[in-house]
This record gives structure tokens, sequence and C-alpha cells, in this order.
């Protein structure tokens, strides 16, 4: 009956240690989907330090254009930031 018992809680700990393997594998897998989709987000979007020094704007200059001009800007965490190809189409107006 010791064996038994000590043989249960033996395959318990090793589903134990599976489950947290798995655990790590996806945790990876997220990680490189979410580093995949942050270099597709940089290689299309400009913060608004990256967007003033490309323009040659102030702050309020690119307020101004998000204001009148309908430069439609995404809020991430605080931080503004603008398509690329929004840009694109302000810059071929100016």
């Amino acid at each position: 009956m010791k064996f038994l018992n000590r043989f249960i809680e033996i395959m318990l700990r090793i589903e134990e240690l599976l489950v947290c393997l798995v655990t790590i594998a996806n945790n990876n897998q997220l990680s490189e989907v979410k580093e995949n989709r942050l270099a597709t987000y940089q290689l299309n979007y400009l913060d608004k330090q990256e967007v003033m020094q490309l323009l040659k704007i102030s702050d309020r200059q690119l307020y101004n254009l998000r204001k009148k001009a309908n430069l439609p800007c995404k809020t991430i965490k605080g931080k503004l930031y603008f398509k690329l190809s929004d840009i694109e189409r302000i810059c071929h107006r100016c």
C-alpha cells in the first residue's frame, strides 16, 4: 500500500512538472508572437517624437495637425502613435 501511495505521489509530481513545461513552452510561443507583432507595428507606425522630427515641427504644430487636418493617432500606454501612411498623406498635402 505504501508503494502504491508513493507511486501516485510521484505520478502527480510528474504531471505538475509537465504542466509547468507546457506553460513555459506556451509563454515562449506567445513571446515570439508579441515580438513579431511589435516589429510589424514599428514598421507601420511612428511615435510622436519621430513624427515631430520627420516633419520638423513642434509639439503644438503636431497637435494642430491632429485637430485641423484630422490626423488620426492611437494612444498606447499613454504614448501617441501615428500611422505611417497617414503621415505620408499629410506630407503630400503640405
